[in-house]
């Protein structure tokens, strides 16, 4: 009987001492899930190397169900969320975002904000940031501005509005215009206008087939001068071809009439020197048949001699 106690005493001390083993290992188990928890978490990377804060100042005509933790894209690829959206004094919202370190470089002052929807008019919205290339960021103070992306379902509703703005007057119009017509067709119905008149009464027809046959009868008077009239075209048509005949021969023989114009011209402008030589020579030649009438070998008296007296005007009392 005692070494049945004995031996009742000793086995809850065995098991006491297994269970501390087994309550550590859990503990330590628990830890280790702990810190692959953390680190896939990303919590521990978050400690090691904060992310960098960027604000955004969002449109004051609305943020497009834009919420706290909401992604933000650059590139198509996912680099950081928003973390808080706030209201300042001047009743401006604005959003601050966290950014992977890694795409800081990325973020440039020229790069632009653009909230979207995740299937264009429908899902959670988005911030799309544009990679930039001017200015380094100053990440102490990293501010842009956001804007909204037109949603198609809007302007496919502005667009039908305008639409409805222009075809209402058209339709407006259109009525008008309809009920014009139908005062026109009732008052020719009703034999008022001269429309109306031409259809109720026949007297206008009649007298446009009485006209229509006085021209035909004049058109038959005029059939007999036409063959005249042919006749005599025919003759100017002829007469055009001389003329034309004519008209080529002058233009042939002008160059000719140039040239005779030409000689005329040189010939007239020799005329006064051979005038001039014509007039020396029958002056010359007077003399020479005064000398000849005047030699004694031709019978002629010879020179005379002059005389010592004087004439009678000369004398004086």
């Amino acid at each position: 009987m005692i070494r049945l106690r004995h031996h009742d005493r000793a086995q809850p001390l065995l098991r006491v001492r297994f269970t501390d083993e087994w309550i550590g290992l859990l503990v330590l188990l628990c830890l280790a899930v702990f810190v692959a928890a953390v680190v896939e978490a990303g919590i521990l990377r978050n400690w090691l190397t904060p992310a960098a804060q960027l604000r955004l100042t969002l449109p004051e005509n609305g943020i497009a169900g834009l919420a706290v933790g909401n992604d933000i894209e650059l590139m198509g690829t996912r680099v950081g969320s928003i973390r808080a959206v706030h209201l300042n004094q001047n009743s401006q919202m604005y959003a601050v975002a966290n950014i992977d370190p890694q795409f800081k470089s990325f973020v440039r002052k020229d790069s632009t904000v653009t909230i979207r929807r995740r299937f264009v008019v429908a899902g959670a919205s988005y911030i799309d940031l544009s990679r930039g290339h001017g200015e380094q960021m100053d990440w102490e103070f990293a501010e842009l501005p956001a804007k909204v992306e037109p949603n198609p379902a809007d302007m496919i509703t502005h667009t039908l509005a305008d639409i409805e703005k222009q075809v209402v007057p058209i339709m407006h119009n259109a009525e008008a215009i309809t009920a014009d017509l139908k005062t026109v067709t009732d008052n020719i119905k009703a034999g008022r206008g001269s429309v109306g008149e031409l259809l109720s009464d026949d007297t206008l027809l009649k007298r446009a087939d009485a006209t229509v046959l006085t021209l035909q009868e004049t058109i038959e008077r005029l059939k007999p001068i036409e063959g005249q009239v042919t006749g005599v075209l025919n003759k100017a048509d002829g007469t055009m071809a001389n003329l034309r005949a004519t008209s080529a021969d002058v233009h042939r023989m002008t160059p000719d009439i140039h040239d005779t114009i030409r000689h005329a011209d040189a010939a007239t402008a020799q005329l006064p020197a051979l005038l001039t030589q014509a007039e020396a020579t029958a002056g010359s030649l007077k003399k020479l048949s005064d000398q000849l009438r005047g030699l004694w070998l031709l019978g002629g008296g010879g020179q005379k001699t002059p005389s010592r007296r004087l004439p009678p005007r000369a004398i004086a009392p």
